[in-house]
């Protein structure tokens, strides 16, 4: 039976390809890390690279509905892996994709601010600002994703409500859903779907060890008092109240709330740094 040749896109052929690179275990991506931060091992970065695409294609595939080619936006998200490949510490405890996921979306942001066509553009100093800084990928992730919205929200007198509005407004582009996309069909068929990929579980996994990680690493530097007072107010099953704490230690329940107050202060400090 003779079957016609199917014309594959550059993206087919791209996902393919990454398809064929064997994933990294653990072990053997920390051991070409560390080649690659002790001795600049080339290849060993290289392998770094390459195995982690399909993150970076899962990420980039989160954007298809700005309208941009889809091999645009994993050429650019790969250029945030190789710079988060660079500054990659295996000592750290997390696996290189939940590090370069940062670096992925910031890369894949700055592309899409930098191919926008703005048609309205803020007419008062507030929305000049905005729009301003939007060329920041710390502002641009805030508005796109809320991350750390409200700290950039701050900087503008605003909260993170009215800041992700006025951002929305140079950041949402008008487009047919029935414009046609590089793998050809209508876009409103190529958006993602609503569930999870794989690659998108893993990753959010590897994420939420490293940040259980980072705050038990964080709560365990308080001083001790401090540090029992958030763990029974907050890691508890059955919490306990600021009035068994006032009596466990002796104080009023005022010293207490402001114990607390504090070592829940320093813990932000820390994880965000």
């Amino acid at each position: 039976m003779f079957v016609p040749a199917v014309e594959m896109s550059s993206l087919s052929l791209f996902m393919r390809d990454v398809r064929k690179i064997p994933h990294l275990d653990r072990e053997e991506e920390t051991r070409l890390a560390r080649l690659w931060r002790d001795r600049q091992d080339r290849e060993a970065a290289r392998q770094l690279v390459l195995s982690n695409l399909y993150g970076v294609a899962a990420i980039a595939r989160e954007y298809r509905h700005f309208g941009l080619p889809e091999m645009d936006l994993i050429q650019e998200g790969t250029l945030g892996l190789m710079h988060a490949v660079k500054r990659f510490d295996p000592e750290r405890g997390f696996r290189l994709m939940t590090y370069a996921s940062w670096w992925v979306r910031a890369a894949i942001h700055d592309f899409i601010l930098r191919s926008w066509s703005i048609v309205k553009l803020g007419t008062n100093k507030i929305q000049r600002r905005i729009f301003a800084g939007l060329q920041k990928a710390r502002n641009a992730i805030a508005a796109l994703e809320g991350h750390h919205a409200d700290e950039v929200a701050a900087d503008f007198g605003m909260n993170a409500n009215e800041y992700q509005e006025a951002a929305n407004a140079f950041i949402q582009r008008d487009i047919s859903l029935d414009v046609e996309c590089e793998e050809g069909g209508a876009m409103v068929h190529a958006l993602p779907a609503p569930d999870a990929t794989p690659e998108d579980i893993v990753t959010e996994s590897n994420w939420q060890d490293y940040q259980k990680s980072a705050l038990y690493s964080s709560i365990n530097k308080l001083p001790e008092r401090d540090r029992i007072i958030v763990e029974r107010r907050h890691l508890s099953e059955e919490p306990a109240t600021l009035k068994e704490l006032s009596e466990e230690f002796s104080v009023s329940i005022e010293r207490v709330r402001q114990l607390e107050a504090r070592a829940l202060k320093r813990l932000k400090e820390t994880t965000l740094n």
